[in-house]
């Protein structure tokens, strides 16, 4: 179905966006990692992925006695991955798992050198390993959007901003509030303690990153709104994982990359399913990729795409297939056609991701 409604710009509008280094997207990190490798794996031994999803990973915070200059560790993080696997032949899973999540977290926080792996995934139902080259591996939603709008890719562009700023840790998060044409920009950055010797040089840096936000937007602007006093975002890592705050996958970024509360979304943890039949990460990325498509036609400002699977139906036939087109006119019977082919062609399509998504090409946080 093709609906169609009136563009109007929002009043006001809310997006969020969790840095690399922030606890809930390490944990989606990992999730994916592990995924990319089994799936590298399956290929290898099989020539086809088998069963697996890995997206329940819970990074449980250290404790860590921090001053300026420097610090200690007194209790690491822990990395605990659940999920379901089918374990490689004559390879150990619970290794496999412990390399791809140390190799995530040593790449994506530089700082951060003492945490524990624990992993705990099992194998899978036999019901949902045989859907594997059946049909969908569950009843889910996928949402799309595009294009994304000015405040949105300012969200984006902010954390690769302030990551260049000396000091600051790997650990970000940007909170866009718009109400009409004024908007208000609140930053959290984790500042590493070795760079600061004094709060001199901690509020430093702050203005560093106050400025580098200034350079990108007109804006209201809070940098660490929570400090007070000699409580600051200071960190021996560049990371709340090493006391601040816990991470679970799913609980961050949606699969644009942000968290877009005024948008149609995904409640889905897309990172750590397979890419083979689970609906929960596919139809995400299909649909991101039909509405960014449709969104190029002439005449149309904005699209949305929402797919729905019924668990062990084939993935080109969704129970629900909608699109939502804004814009100034209703589009024209031909031009609906179009629409419907270009949601068509990515459905058929789907397989064709697997690829992208073995080689890690497609962003899902």
């Amino acid at each position: 179905m093709i609906e169609f409604a009136k563009y109007r710009p929002m009043a006001f509008e809310v997006v969020e966006r969790k840095g690399l280094g922030h606890p809930d997207t390490l944990a989606d990190g990992i999730s994916e990692a592990i995924s990319v490798e089994l799936s590298r794996l399956y290929l290898e031994e099989f020539a086809e992925i088998l069963h697996h999803n890995v997206d329940k990973v819970l990074i449980t915070a250290g404790k860590t006695e921090v001053s300026f200059g420097g610090g200690r560790v007194i209790e690491p993080p822990t990395v605990i991955v659940g999920g379901r696997a089918t374990s490689p032949p004559g390879k150990d899973l619970e290794a496999i798992i412990d390399r791809v999540a140390s190799y995530h977290l040593d790449k994506s926080v530089a700082n951060l050198e003492d945490y524990r792996v624990d992993p705990r995934v099992r194998e899978g139902s036999p019901e949902l390993r045989s859907l594997m080259k059946r049909g969908a591996n569950d009843t889910s939603i996928g949402v799309g959007f595009a294009p994304l709008n000015p405040t949105e890719e300012l969200v984006l562009e902010l954390e690769r901003r302030m990551a260049r700023i000396r000091g600051v840790g790997e650990d970000t998060k940007v909170m866009a509030v718009r109400i009409g044409d004024s908007l208000n920009l609140v930053a959290a950055a984790a500042i590493v303690s070795k760079f600061v010797s004094s709060m001199e040089d901690y509020l430093e840096v702050k203005e560093k990153v106050r400025d580098a936000i200034a350079g990108a937007a007109d804006a209201v602007i809070a940098v660490n709104a929570a400090d007070d006093g000699q409580n600051i975002f200071l960190t021996l890592t560049g990371s709340s994982i090493e006391m601040g705050d816990d991470g679970a996958t799913g609980r961050g970024n949606r699969g644009s990359g942000l968290i877009t509360p005024m948008r149609p979304m995904s409640i889905e943890a897309i990172a750590g399913k397979n890419p083979v039949n689970h609906v929960g990460k596919i139809y995400n990325v299909v649909a991101g990729r039909a509405a960014a498509e449709i969104a190029e036609m002439e005449g149309v400002t904005e699209a949305y795409v929402t797919l729905v699977s019924r668990i062990g139906s084939p993935l080109v036939e969704p129970l629900l297939r909608a699109v939502e087109i804004r814009g100034e006119n209703p589009p024209r019977e031909d031009e609906k056609r179009k629409i419907e082919a270009i949601v068509d062609r990515h459905l058929e399509g789907a397989g064709d991701l697997v690829e992208d998504f073995v080689a890690g090409k497609l962003r899902v946080f």
